[in-house]
């Protein structure tokens, strides 16, 4: 059974209409039809019900389906798997770590990185999300660790499953009433929408605060010093600066893998998940 026929049957699974697999799998209504017709006949049963509302698994097709979803996805990293072992060993792959992280959490992500990709030759380099989308828009590097779900069009990305970042409102003043200006992450970072939060929860608090934007985690730390002022970051950060941190307000990122080309497949964060994630000394705010 060619593996194309299995992909489209399943597409027709997932949309409930032959008309939409068509469009998606770039074939006409009748050349899909035919290829239905085709795993109907190999299989030995309808594996649809087709009507003009739509494509309907029969009870069959249901107990059928599992089964395809589990080919179509092992053949798809058997291909990914094969694009890698095409490429030389010699082939330098570029990894931007998140600045963000822990010392500790970006050593075992740098250990996981070199055991998995050891038929490359591995280069790391490290700075905050805004940055390493830059890097990854430029071709700079080949796998970004970015925070938050900014994930530009065009890019392959696997969400780490478990590895999250705590976003915090914090101030250098003791009271957040004391405080008179508000540093507020330019739209391109991933604390934007965490600000956007704050604000909304604390409008009367801020009605009187000045502005002043940031475009970077440190530089938000730095104002909030200078200028008694109210910023959001990471937890971590303001307690290693010694901040006040403001209470009834917190968010959670989720941490992403961006690549040009899918270098890693969700298969292989298995171990990921199982090293890193997992350990009781890497928590999952890290």
């Amino acid at each position: 059974m060619d593996i194309k026929v299995l992909r489209n049957l399943l597409k027709t699974a997932q949309l409930g209409s032959l008309t939409c697999a068509a469009e998606e799998a770039n074939l006409t209504i009748q050349a899909l039809a035919a290829q239905l017709n085709k795993a109907e006949e190999y299989f030995g049963f309808k594996i649809f019900n087709r009507t003009n509302k739509g494509a309907v698994l029969t009870p069959e097709g249901k107990h059928l389906l599992p089964y395809i979803m589990n080919v179509v996805k092992t053949s798809e990293h058997l291909r990914l798997k094969a694009e890698q072992l095409k490429k030389s060993t010699t082939t330098p792959i570029r990894i931007a770590l998140n600045s963000t992280f822990s010392v500790d959490t970006n050593k075992k992500i740098i250990n996981f990185m070199i055991d998995k990709l050891s038929d490359y030759s591995v280069i790391f380099s490290t700075s905050e999300s805004p940055e390493n989308l830059v890097k990854i828009a430029k071709d700079e590097t080949d796998i970004a660790v970015v925070l938050g779900g900014n994930v530009p069009p065009g890019f392959y990305s696997i969400k780490l499953t478990g590895l999250h970042i705590k976003v915090i409102a914090a101030c250098s003043a003791e009271s957040a009433a004391t405080a008179t200006t508000l540093v507020q992450p330019l739209a391109e970072c991933p604390y934007s929408a965490s600000f956007d939060k704050f604000t909304a929860r604390h409008k009367p608090l801020l009605q009187e605060a000045s502005v002043i934007f940031s475009g970077s985690e440190l530089i938000t730390v730095s104002l909030m010093k200078s200028f008694n002022s109210i910023g959001i970051i990471s937890q971590d950060l303001a307690l290693a600066n010694g901040l006040n941190i403001l209470p009834g307000f917190e968010d959670i990122l989720d941490v992403h893998l961006i690549m040009k080309e899918p270098i890693l497949t969700e298969h292989d964060l298995e171990s990921f998940y199982n090293n890193v994630v997992h350990l009781p000394e890497i928590p999952l705010t890290a």
